[in-house]
């Protein structure tokens, strides 16, 4: 019998991912199978991401990375006055911006090593704090910033990844009455390549999770979607948590905490 597992769930602190995941690792002794522990990460199943991180070797070495974010978690939004968003260290920031970081980390091919942060709470109808400017390095070198807002007057959604060769850009927007991402790739040759990617990252990320049980009860050894990994989440978590640290500490640099 093949024990499988789907799970979307934020951790509020990395100590609590690091006992989740040392639970998860004890599980062969209590099943015949470990099971599969999906965490529903849309972003890293959105085709603008997918295709994005496939180009970003023909932008030659990265120079500089901004990541724009400017929400609109406003009363009009659904999830505005929900209870448990508003009941853990980090509010909005911490669940809204793993996704961003999701989008980042799979846009980058990196890992995000250091990070030095500014938090502040403007909008007293959120939770602190709402909004965060970050300066972070990755692994391969290359610096970027991370700025954050929860509520904007004007929304956005930017990542953008320059490099020695050329430049890849993905934002949110609106094609055709579909809501979605538009990507822009500029080479060397100075042409710029635009395509737009409707959302669908849920879908794809529960027919792969579909896909992995279906699998997993033919083979017990089966090896699930990486991208749908419970360590891939608690990465993220752990970007914004050392965010949040920094800012405790006005500013001051804090490694990244690495899962295995």
């Amino acid at each position: 019998m093949v024990y499988l597992i789907s799970v979307t769930i934020i951790f509020s602190a990395t100590t609590e991912a690091e006992t989740a995941l040392s639970v998860y690792n004890s599980f062969p002794n209590q099943f015949p199978y470990k099971p599969i522990w999906a965490v529903g990460e849309n972003y890293r199943f959105e085709p603008a991401f997918v295709e994005s991180s496939k180009l970003i070797k023909d932008i030659g070495d990265m120079m500089h990375i901004q990541v724009i974010i400017e929400g609109s978690m406003n009363s009009s939004n659904p999830y505005f006055n929900s209870s448990w968003r508003r009941n853990f260290v980090g509010g909005f920031v911490l669940d809204m911006g793993v996704h961003f970081i999701a989008g980042l980390r799979m846009l980058v091919g990196s890992e995000i090593t250091s990070v030095s942060s500014i938090s502040r709470h403007v909008d007293m109808a959120l939770p602190p704090p709402d909004n965060i400017c970050s300066l972070f390095q990755l692994e391969n070198g290359c610096a970027g910033v991370f700025v954050f807002a929860v509520n904007s007057r004007s929304p956005k959604l930017l990542w953008r990844v320059d490099g020695t060769k050329g430049t890849i850009e993905v934002e949110r927007g609106v094609d055709s009455g579909k809501h979605g991402y538009q990507v822009l790739f500029s080479g060397e040759n100075g042409q710029c390549q635009k395509k737009f990617y409707p959302f669908c990252g849920v879908n794809e990320e529960l027919k792969m999770f579909v896909q992995d049980m279906l699998a997993a009860s033919k083979d017990g050894d089966h090896e699930a979607e990486p991208r749908s990994s419970y360590v891939e989440g608690a990465r993220d978590v752990a970007v914004l948590e050392a965010m949040l640290e920094s800012s405790a500490k006005q500013g001051a640099p804090v490694q990244v905490k690495r899962f295995p």
